[in-house]
């Protein structure tokens, strides 16, 4: 089963995201972050796929040798 957001990601119109933002409203227990997740993610859905963010690699830091004491 896919959460709201994905299902807003994966939405085929305009009209089936209107319809997932509004049943959105009616989740009591939803914090004000996660509706606010939900609308950045109709507002990418709407600007196109090329503004999706990726996940991008970190690069990974060098770590130093440990001195071993004798």
């Amino acid at each position: 089963m896919q959460g709201l957001k994905q299902r807003i990601l994966s939405a085929a119109s305009e009209d089936e995201v209107q319809k997932l933002l509004n049943e959105g409203k009616t989740y009591e227990f939803a914090s004000v972050k996660t509706r606010n997740s939900w609308a950045s993610a109709a507002r990418r859905k709407k600007a196109g796929e090329k503004y999706v963010a990726k996940k991008v690699e970190k690069p990974t830091k060098k770590r130093k040798a440990r001195r071993t004491s004798i």
